[in-house]
Formats: C-alpha cells, structure tokens, sequence
C-alpha cells in the first residue's frame, strides 16, 4: 500500500501493478495526517475502465482508475476539479492556457519557459486540479502531466486563463465568463455522478469571475508569449 498527497489530499492506495506507485513517485507522503480516503484497485474495476479504453494496457488502466476516484473525492469533498489545460507558474500566480488537442497550448507555454527562462514553472502540462480554499482558487500540480510529463508538486494561486486559437497574426482580447464557460466545460472532466454536477458548475462559475479572462489568436512564435506575457501578467 501507497500513501500519496496530491491538491492537498491525502490518500492511501493499494494497486495490482507497479505503474502507479511510479507515475506518483514525487507525491508520496509520509507525514502524519490522516488519509482522506482509500482506494483499492480490483481486476473487475479495471475490467470497467478497458470497456472505456480497450487499448491501453492494464497497468495504464488501473493508474486512470485511480484518478478518476481521486477526481471524484476532489469534487465532492474539496471543491476541486480537473482542468484539461496546459499551467504555468509566473511569480508566485498560475496561469492556465486551454483549446482543443492539437491547438498549441502546450507549444505557447514552451514559449513562456523560453522567453522567461528560470522565471516560468510548468505546474501542469495536461490535467492539473484546481481547488477553491478560502475564497481563493489554487492551481497544483499532479502526476497526470500528458505526452510530454511536464510538471511538479507545487501549488500557485490563479491569477488568469487563456483559451488559444491558431492565427497568422497574434492577437489577444480580455472575454466574460459567459464567452468562455464552453471551453471549460469541454476540457474538464464531467462527474459520473449526476448530483455532483451542479457542484461542478457552481465551482466553475465562482473561478471565471475570479480569474481574469482572455482569448489568444496566435501563431508558434516568441512575439506571441511576449503578447500574452505582457498582457496577462503585466497587464499591458
């Protein structure tokens, strides 16, 4: 059995395969709180999980199975959620970028990191979990991190989100909560159980008017994080 601490949850885990104890090496946690829940993986729930991705293996399975219960307890005990974005940390404050696979967020916060150097931390490159604590939102890292396993264990306050087009020139205009709660809704991962999705949306509510908002129509080049970066960070 596993003991991990991710979003400030702590949970104990026992699994069939190695690969999850790998995938969340760098948020084991041996301190002395106590689990908020426990997961215990079983060949039936893997079985259920392969119905959903037949052509994964099952130890990746069973690491998504996790996830999913992790998810689950974030939402409905921790006004968590999950946020398919790519989130970058800029002094001290996440800034989250999203689109569609294939878009380019992942490419646009690598321009960040060139551009700012030692200054731009990935926190998450695919899906990190989002919390709202004390009337703030935080972003925090996960062992979840996409293709490219960009991130780490920390956490930053949300200071704004960007939705990203493809555009020849590069062009970036503030938006309402009204203009991008689509996009959110299409990259966050919806609750199986139907109760918990007005929570869901409650909490998405509260962090478009929270955050500030933008839309980036741009093209893979330095000009385009220097726009962004400037606008969004140092509000020019």
């Amino acid at each position: 059995m596993s003991r991990y601490k991710i979003a400030d949850i702590v949970f104990s885990v026992e699994t069939i395969y190695g690969f999850t104890k790998w995938l969340c090496r760098d948020y084991e946690y041996l301190g002395q709180e106590q689990d908020d829940f426990f997961v215990k993986v079983t060949e039936k729930d893997i079985l259920n999980e392969k119905a959903k991705m037949p052509d994964y293996p099952d130890f990746f399975i069973e690491s998504v199975f996790v996830y999913r219960r992790l998810c689950e307890y974030a939402l409905e005990h921790a006004n968590g959620l999950i946020f398919h974005c790519s989130a970058i940390m800029v002094d001290d404050g996440a800034y989250l970028f999203t689109a569609p696979s294939g878009t380019g967020k992942s490419t646009h916060t690598r321009l960040w990191r060139e551009l700012l150097g030692e200054k731009a931390v990935m926190i998450n490159d695919d899906k990190p979990i989002i919390r709202l604590i004390d009337g703030e939102f935080y972003v925090y890292g996960t062992p979840w991190m996409g293709k490219h396993e960009l991130g780490c264990n920390i956490r930053a306050k949300l200071k704004a989100i960007c939705k990203i087009r493809q555009e020849k020139e590069n062009v970036i205009e503030k938006v309402s909560p009204h203009q991008m709660l689509p996009i959110i809704l299409n990259q966050t991962i919806r609750p199986e159980k139907v109760e918990n999705m007005d929570k869901l949306l409650g909490l998405i509510e509260q962090m478009l008017n929270s955050a500030k908002l933008y839309s980036l129509g741009c093209n893979i080049s330095t000009e385009a994080a220097q726009l962004s970066y400037k606008t969004m960070v140092k509000g020019k």
